[in-house]
């Protein structure tokens, strides 16, 4: 791992389309970036992503996903993160965990978190109020993207 690289948070949408075969088309495009985009940049995945795969059911494919994120930085969520996502839930609505993703990529210092979340995460409306708080919380702005935009 360079840490001179930009540091980029992979939530758990990025490696559970590596490997789901029923929207191939995503599963490709994740591959593809996989294998030619994310080199150049420094991942990091939190226990809640490691949590969140590890809870796969089927076991070879629960193993695959495991093997998949090894040697990625894996980040333990601090009681920092905890409060910036209770935060980012005062403001907006979204599942706890996105919240959670959020937070822990924002606290972890990374410029970058990628999603294929739509609904909650790589939403415009959000980027800004999340990013008006990290600002009135001393954070640095996190840019919340698609691989269709790396």
């Amino acid at each position: 791992m360079d840490n001179s690289l930009p540091r980029l948070y992979l939530d758990t949408t990025i490696p559970s389309a590596y490997y789901n075969e029923r929207q191939r088309e995503r599963q490709l495009f994740t591959q593809r970036i996989w294998h030619e985009k994310l080199s150049n940049y420094h991942l990091v995945i939190s226990n809640i992503t490691a949590k969140e795969l590890g809870a796969t059911k089927n076991r070879r494919r629960k193993n695959k996903l495991l093997a998949l994120v090894r040697r990625i930085e894996l980040c333990t969520q601090t009681p920092a993160c905890t409060a910036l996502a209770n935060e980012y839930l005062k403001f907006l609505s979204m599942p706890k965990y996105d919240a959670f993703h959020i937070a822990n990529a924002t606290v972890f210092g990374c410029e970058i978190l990628l999603s294929w979340n739509f609904a909650h995460m790589v939403k415009l409306a959000n980027q800004k109020k999340i990013n008006d708080i990290n600002a009135s919380t001393s954070y640095q702005p996190l840019t919340i993207i698609s691989p269709y935009q790396l």
